[in-house]
């Protein structure tokens, strides 16, 4: 149960928040005492486990709504604090077969959509620093493990969240100096409804088990942990970082395992 209320007052927007990673995220802010908008492409069934959360029709990939996203925001709360961008979109092919409307689209959602709902955003987050509601703001990215490196099929995906990660670093410089933070998560294998084609097959799920250091696929709600610590004030020394949450995935080189080719 989380008892610690790190963003009473505090409104927040999470991209992509209806389900996954972003809807884990969402709860946690709200449960932390944020108010909450979440935005996503389709309306989410009810539930009485989200109350509080308020849903802001947006497709990431379009400005215009982007734009009318931060509008309701502004008029609704008349504050901005947080905004984690969290939609993505995923293709696995062979590069050969990447067809360039797929690229495009999963551009357009995993970069160019950040950087949209960045610039937007940004004006507002000013306002409440400016006004003197609030000490610092904060804006967390999420990638993925292959913004660092790269898996076979996912050429498009890697090229756009290494782009995301990137473009985070330089933004966080940018806005550092007006107590505007910018970090990225990068997460692994997490169980998430983009993950199921690959998790929900017990070939694959054994095939991620043995992958992963810890020995599983990781929780939605120990990515949202780290995305409401870097949101949080506990992270005001934290800028332009990326807090990789793969269960150790990205720890090793990928070689054999010595100990088991040179110990008797």
């Amino acid at each position: 149960m989380i008892t610690k209320q790190r963003f009473d007052q505090r409104v927040a927007v999470v991209l992509g928040g209806t389900s996954g990673i972003g809807l884990a995220t969402a709860r946690r802010l709200r449960g932390e005492g944020a108010a909450v908008v979440v935005a996503a492409r389709h309306e989410p069934a009810v539930s009485d486990a989200d109350g509080g959360l308020v849903f802001q029709q947006t497709d990431i990939a379009k400005r215009e709504e982007i734009d009318r996203l931060f509008a309701v925001v502004a008029e609704r709360f008349d504050r901005l604090d947080v905004v984690v961008n969290c939609a993505g979109v995923i293709i696995v092919s062979p590069t050969m077969d990447v067809q360039p409307r797929h690229w495009q689209r999963t551009m357009d959602v995993n970069l160019t959509g950040v950087f949209h709902v960045c610039q937007a955003a940004i004006p507002q987050l000013r306002s409440t620093l400016e006004r003197g509601l609030a000490e610092q703001a904060a804006i967390v990215n999420v990638v993925s493990i292959d913004a660092i490196a790269g898996d076979r099929g996912m050429a498009a995906y890697s090229a756009a969240k290494a782009g995301a990660l990137n473009f985070t670093r330089s933004l966080a410089i940018e806005l550092a100096p007006e107590r505007i933070r910018v970090n990225a998560v990068s997460p692994g294998a997490i169980d998430t409804p983009m993950a199921a084609p690959a998790t929900s097959l017990a070939a694959g799920r054994e095939a991620y088990r043995r992958a992963i250091p810890a020995g599983r696929i990781g929780r939605p709600e120990e990515v949202a942990a780290a995305i409401a610590f870097l949101a949080s004030d506990e992270a005001t020394f934290v800028i332009g970082s990326n807090l990789v949450v793969d269960g150790g995935v990205t720890a090793g080189t990928g070689h054999p395992d010595m100990l088991a080719l040179f110990t008797p």
